[in-house]
């Protein structure tokens, strides 16, 4: 079974754009692909890292690159959500205005709908 997650791009306490990853989503093989996504946008002379939905665009094409098939477009593993599906395993939150990035292990109580979250430490995780 797949390790489902969701990345927040978000500005302050506002979300304005997700991006759902199918596998890999623990710390270990999401949360280090973020931290080297952020690191190569960070070397660009435009990062736009405080814009977090022109930050989640390239997030998806960064995606599309790892995943893709024959070619840029032949992938599946990668999605665009207003909200977070309820199978989720692990959230991560990188806020536009603080240049932060947190992760939650989080879990859906079917029939509910309601969250539990727990705070995971990724400042020992490096980037893949």
């Amino acid at each position: 079974m797949s390790t489902r997650s969701t990345l927040h791009f978000s500005y302050g306490t506002q979300t304005h754009a997700i991006v759902y990853r199918h596998s890999d989503g623990y710390p270990e093989g999401a949360g280090a692909d973020i931290k080297r996504f952020l690191i190569a946008v960070s070397e660009l002379s435009d990062t736009r890292l405080n814009d977090p939905t022109y930050l989640a665009a390239r997030y998806v094409v960064w995606l599309s690159a790892k995943f893709a098939g024959t070619s840029a477009i032949d992938f599946l593993s990668v999605g665009v959500m207003m909200e977070d599906p309820c199978d989720i395993q692990f959230r991560y939150v990188f806020d536009c205005n603080t240049q932060t990035l947190k992760c939650y292990k989080v879990r859906n109580l079917y029939p509910t709908d309601e969250w539990t979250s727990e705070e995971v430490d990724i400042s020992t995780i490096e980037p893949s």
